[in-house]
């Protein structure tokens, strides 16, 4: 089979599957073909590269094609393993299960994994529905937890959930990290949920106190509510510890996993699961089936899943990336200190978030850069990305709060990127400061 030469690719993407996104990316300049990516690297076809400080959103944790997860890839497909095992015992997922409640700690027992973050979600809210009895539940305002219908039902309101209302979930939305709203739901005995991330990255990368996260988990306990973790973005290292909620010690029901589950190289999604749970909720010959994946739980994944686990929950890799947090930050705290543009920097390990105010200048509107559908949004979040950019740094804004730029490397960043990061960042914001 011959390959399909790069640029044919770009223009049937942009033809066959996201002609609008086609269109943004190649008239603001940003059409950039990658041909290559290692590490925190990317390269272009034209020879340029680019630091990766999206990192996938959080799924390259460990970075582009790390070589131990691609010798994994070969080494099994090399064996000719059965890949899916459908209505049989499947050992390679059972290995797996066992590590991530192992690592999850006391009071886990079983997982079933899919192949995304928005499936991880699904899988926990119908497990928290079946096990509980109740129907509805409870999410802070703000969140992200996919885009999948029932996922949605706990999305923040706006864009993503527009024109779908009419069929979405009746959950109900509560002020960000408000115990007290929580508690006067809660009293109610009717939600089977409260859902969460440790962290709110598309909010504006909002970190939840780890006092709210402690009485959530009391108050949901108190009223038979599950407390549903969304770990996907925090999870797998990213705060410094190997889960988000163990910087407060408050374990979840339901802990929802994804993204650098599968290092980068493989799909794959998991939900965690207290003792329990999965009797309650699949109990029974008749039941046990009711919630699948086909290819959730896939040899191959499991595999890579493992191995990446392996390698991320090493203490020692954990206190790199605390480590690193601390220069990254404390450089980027020191250096743009005083900017009237910078309203705040909040991180948790190596994921943060810069906040900017607007410049205020009439020309850096959307109306007047040709993009009139974006009237209203913020420009100061997606022009320091644009600064970026032209830097040789991939990177992007908050999804719903485009004002924030996301800082979010792969975990395996060095020195010499994260100084590369602060000098780009601080040339950036004084830009801005001259257009104000």
């Amino acid at each position: 089979m011959s390959v399909v030469p790069a640029e044919d690719g770009l223009r049937a993407y942009a033809r066959y599957v996201n002609p609008t996104l086609g269109r943004f990316l190649e008239m603001t300049g940003r059409g950039q073909r990658f041909v290559r990516a290692r590490g925190c690297v990317l390269e272009a076809a034209e020879g340029g590269l680019w630091d990766d400080w999206i990192a996938g959103f959080g799924s390259l944790n460990l970075g582009h094609n790390p070589p131990e997860l691609k010798a994994v890839v070969a080494e099994h497909l090399a064996t000719d393993a059965p890949n899916l095992l459908v209505e049989c015992l499947n050992p390679f997922a059972g290995a797996l299960a066992a590590r991530l409640v192992s690592a999850a700690g006391p009071g886990f027992e079983t997982c079933f994994f899919c192949n995304s973050g928005s499936e991880a979600v699904e899988a926990a809210l119908k497990t928290a529905l079946l096990a509980t009895g109740r129907s509805g539940a409870l999410y802070f305002a703000g969140g992200y937890h996919g885009t999948t219908l029932g996922a949605l039902g706990c999305m923040a309101r706006g864009t993503y959930r527009e024109g779908l209302e009419a069929v979405l979930p009746g959950f109900v939305e509560l002020p960000f990290a408000d115990l007290d709203a929580l508690e006067q739901e809660l009293r109610t005995r009717a939600f089977a949920a409260l859902v969460f991330e440790p962290v709110q990255v598309e909010a504006g990368v909002r970190v939840v106190p780890d006092a709210v996260l402690r009485g959530a988990r009391e108050l949901c306990r108190r009223y038979g509510t599950l407390l549903v973790l969304d770990e996907v973005q925090t999870g797998m290292g990213r705060t410094g510890e190997l889960f988000a909620f163990q910087h407060a010690g408050a374990p979840p029901d339901l802990l929802v996993l994804a993204k650098s589950l599968g290092g980068g190289v493989v799909p794959i999604g998991a939900t965690v699961m207290a003792e329990g749970l999965w009797q309650r909720a699949y109990g029974g010959y008749l039941r046990c089936e009711v919630h699948n994946s086909t290819f959730g739980g896939n040899a191959l994944a499991c595999q890579v899943a493992a191995a990446a686990l392996h390698r991320i929950a090493d203490p020692a890799f954990l206190e790199g990336v605390r480590r690193r947090a601390a220069e990254l930050f404390g450089a980027l705290e020191r250096e743009l200190r005083g900017s009237r543009l910078v309203e705040r920097i909040s991180w948790r390990g190596l994921l943060g978030g810069i906040a900017l105010r607007e410049t205020g200048h009439p020309w850096l509107r959307w109306e007047d850069l040709g993009l009139p559908e974006l009237a209203g949004r913020p420009t100061s979040g997606p022009l320091l990305a644009d600064r970026l950019f032209r830097k040789g740094i991939l990177a992007q804004v908050c999804g719903h709060d485009w004002s924030v730029l996301r800082v979010e490397p792969p975990l395996v960043v060095d020195t010499a990127g994260c100084d590369r990061f602060v000098a780009a960042v601080c040339e950036g914001v004084r830009w801005l400061e001259a257009q104000a």
